[in-house]
């Protein structure tokens, strides 16, 4: 099944062990590929340059912390290959509590390059100085409130990494 047919808003609520298991940025990167597509750990392993061997044993951990499942199983000459997929697109805990004043917040664990943090910078502040023209434009027929918006790109521990 091609997730990209599915709903975008896909959302699962996760507790805290299962946020930690998320938190790591080689697992974010395997959920989302699994959830495009269902793969095998070979197959994910491959994508990621990785050996099998550690793919595997981070897709287990997310199968035992039930954030991806078993799609199928084929079974051709003796050989086993179990197609894997993402529960959802996005997780959400909603034992997290917000700071007092904090309206909506997200967080993203992933790989980029220099290249890719600068332009992610650089369509982030287009996206403020979009927002600050809709809200000029609508001033004077939608009730408006003051907000204070961030972003913050900040490099992983490196025991978060592998």
């Amino acid at each position: 099944m091609d997730r990209k047919k599915l709903d975008k808003d896909n959302v699962m609520e996760i507790n805290w062990e299962q946020q930690k298991v998320l938190s790591n940025p080689l697992r974010a990167r395997i959920v989302a590929y699994l959830y495009e597509q269902p793969m095998t750990p070979k197959q994910v392993a491959d994508l990621l340059g990785k050996t099998p061997g550690t793919v595997y044993y981070h897709i287990q951990q997310l199968l035992k912390h039930d954030i991806l499942e078993i799609e199928s199983i084929n079974t051709e000459k003796g050989i086993v290959e179990k197609y894997y997929r993402a529960r959802a697109r996005t997780y959400k805990n909603p034992e997290k509590v917000s700071p007092p004043g904090h309206v909506d917040g997200r967080t993203s664990n992933i790989y980029l390059s220099k290249k890719l943090v600068a332009q992610l910078s650089e369509e982030l502040e287009n996206l403020f100085f979009k927002y600050g023209h809709l809200s000029h434009k609508e001033k004077d027929t939608e009730e408006q409130s003051p907000y204070s918006i961030e972003f913050l790109i900040k490099e992983a521990n490196e025991e978060e990494k592998e």
